[in-house]
């Protein structure tokens, strides 16, 4: 997973050296690795390069699909919170046990708007997206809190998100920046959560309380389908 992760992170294609180094692996021990993703078609070579292979393609395909009947089904919600804040919004679902994936995103319409993350993964515990995934979905929870990773404070903000049933981070994951997240349900289930952003001047933590709950009546039938 290590070696496929690298060839992703340098535009699906690197040469043998640079995975070496990047990795930390000896070539030898490399070679084998890619001797067996070469193999099972999980990489491909080009020249001096290796590059992913199309089998990842066929095993992703469900999760393509599931992303795009999350964003179809949802794709209302972002909209109407787009223009509603005239924010910049976005669409993001869990992505493993730390992580969380921003599949969709609208741009705000106002001056110093934030730019669109699609594509880009955030961890769970530093953001108000990532807290409302461990907020309603308990095995994610359980198992940072197996890793040591859920403080006493991030305990307590849990569960007020619970309880409020949405999330802020006021200037925490980057400074000046203030987020909103809510979650969105399918067959009562938390299966992502709709963002917003925008420069703290303009997003005061009471405003930004006020506009959730105004989210929360309004939006209703929307984020919890």
């Amino acid at each position: 997973m290590a070696v496929l992760e690298t060839l992703a992170a340098h535009g699906g294609e690197a040469r043998l050296t640079t995975l070496s180094e990047t990795l930390g692996l000896n070539k030898s021990t490399l070679h084998g690795l890619l001797r067996t993703l070469l193999e099972l078609g999980y990489i491909s070579r080009r020249e001096q390069n290796y590059t992913l292979g199309l089998r990842l393609r066929e095993i992703a395909q469900p999760l393509q699909d599931a992303d795009a009947l999350i964003r179809t089904a949802f794709s209302p919600a972002l909209r109407r919170l787009s223009a509603m804040s005239g924010e910049t919004c976005w669409l993001a679902v869990p992505c493993g046990t730390r992580e969380y994936l921003y599949i969709d995103a609208v741009e705000g319409g106002k001056n110093l708007r934030v730019a669109s993350p699609r594509g880009k993964r955030e961890r769970l515990t530093t953001s108000a997206i990532g807290r409302i995934f461990l907020a309603f979905n308990d095995d994610l929870l359980r198992a940072l809190r197996k890793s040591d990773a859920v403080s006493s404070s991030l305990n307590g903000e849990i569960s007020r998100i619970r309880e409020q049933g949405f999330a802020l981070d006021i200037g925490e994951a980057e400074e000046g920046l203030h987020c909103l997240a809510l979650p969105l349900q399918q067959s009562g289930r938390v299966v992502a959560a709709l963002g917003m952003a925008g420069p703290a001047a303009r997003l005061h933590p009471d405003y930004m309380r006020r506009f959730a709950q105004r989210v929360l009546n309004e939006m209703f039938d929307i984020i919890k389908l």
